[in-house]
């Protein structure tokens, strides 16, 4: 989610074609979804100017809209930028389609990248979160060239706290937010925290513990010991402690900041995780997607959880249930992304319930989209409620329209959620 105030983009005024109906679909009418851009198949970027809905996409994991009110979109498997104008026309903006770490400097559409997890305009500048190079990086947008502006590439380490960001060993960049003034925050999966990077290009860790659990989890009680040279801690008498990677928890409500335990995607096959988004108040949200909830820091510095009860079994699994009553009463299925509206009501993708769900300001939770427990592709042109998504990662609000990357049915689509 990025911050509210984007200029209201052209394409609401605009029509499609039902994906699954072929008449026509009018997200500007209440309670409506349609298809804006994929067809549905996986395939490879399309560089030329093409109708959206015309454009192959493969898995796009987020949608955010620009200053200028175009759509961006990003296409994770091709490892691009799409862009989509106010004439429904795609196009790539960044990434050249191959796999890679592109230099310092290079031109947008020439850089290569190991896929990008999340994006942010801010000050002239669009942030990525370019997720297995472990870096952000910068594309400044008055002549399109792509810099590096934190992490130095490397995976399981973590360091850097205190010192300049391009230094620091970022695992797994996951989100991007920009604090009210002006810091970029970072979603640092793989480490289990979320880092601030300051205008004078300093890096700390604001949320969290990156602790290296050994062959078991450590105990509540644990004495924690820095690792020398880092800010990772270790609850083991072994030397070789400091050698493991940063382990998933949970810990913290009612406690500080710093005392978190989160529990992001981690391991070989992970997807990208939690995203992050700060309240009208300041209070930053996180999704802590493996302990299936979002938690709240709020302007204090203490943290609870406003939605989720946690994993439902041993096994660490979420579920779906809890709609009509209290958030932190509900069961959530690894969800990702959040958005918040003029009023506060927030807006979650619970992604392995393939729905978006919806916390009214009075912490009431209900589904605004889709069929959860319910994966596959229908309902264009009808209400949002009726609709089929297939584990929809990411999701961007602006107004009454809710723009949906709907990832794994390779679209876009946008839900007028006027009514929900």
């Amino acid at each position: 989610m990025r911050t509210l105030g984007h200029a209201c983009c052209a394409l609401a005024t605009l029509v499609f074609a039902c994906a699954d109906r072929g008449d026509v679909c009018d997200p500007t009418r209440p309670d409506t979804i349609c298809t804006i851009a994929g067809t549905g198949e996986p395939g490879a970027p399309v560089f030329a100017p093409v109708p959206a809905t015309e454009a192959p996409l493969y898995i796009p994991t987020d949608v955010t809209l620009a200053p200028d009110g175009t759509v961006w979109v990003i296409d994770f498997n091709n490892y691009v930028l799409r862009q989509i104008d106010d004439a429904g026309v795609m196009r790539t903006v960044v990434g050249n389609g191959n796999l890679g770490d592109c230099p310092e400097g290079t031109p947008a559409l020439d850089a290569e990248f190991n896929h990008s997890a999340d994006l942010v305009f801010h000050d002239g500048s669009l942030y990525i979160a370019a997720w297995h190079n472990s870096r952000v990086k910068r594309v400044e947008l008055s002549d399109m060239t792509v810099h590096n502006f934190a992490g130095r590439g490397v995976r399981e380490q973590y360091d850097g706290d205190g010192g300049p960001a391009l230094d620091a060993a970022l695992d797994l960049p996951a989100a991007l937010a920009v604090r009210p003034d002006g810091a970029i925050v970072v979603m640092d999966q793989g480490n289990q925290v979320i880092r601030a990077i300051d205008g004078s290009n300093v890096i700390r860790t604001i949320v969290g513990r990156c602790v290296a659990d050994t062959l078991a989890a450590c105990a509540p009680d644990a004495t924690l010991v820095a690792c020398p040279g880092s800010s990772k801690l270790v609850c083991s008498s072994d030397p070789d402690a400091c050698l493991y990677p940063c382990g998933p928890g949970y810990a913290g409500d009612g406690a500080t900041a710093l005392d978190v335990r989160m529990a992001q995607p981690f391991g070989a096959v992970a997807m990208p995780g939690g995203h992050i988004a700060f309240t009208r108040d300041g209070s930053l949200l996180f999704v802590d997607t493996n302990n299936h909830r979002v938690r709240e820091v709020d302007p204090a510095g203490v943290v609870s959880t406003i939605a989720g009860i946690g994993s439902i079994d041993a096994a660490g699994r979420g579920g779906y249930a809890g709609d009509g009553g209290l958030a932190t009463l509900a069961q959530l299925n690894h969800p990702r992304d959040v958005a918040i509206a003029e009023d506060g009501t927030l807006y979650l993708t619970d992604v392995d319930n393939s729905c978006i769900r919806k916390i009214d300001p009075a912490g009431i939770i209900s589904t605004a989209v889709g069929i959860c427990g319910e994966r596959g592709f229908s309902g264009d042109g009808a209400s949002p409620t009726r609709a089929t998504l297939d584990r929809p990662m990411g999701i961007e609000l602006v107004g009454d329209l809710l723009y949906i990357a709907d990832s794994f049915n390779h679209r876009i689509r946008v839900a007028n959620v006027a009514s929900r």
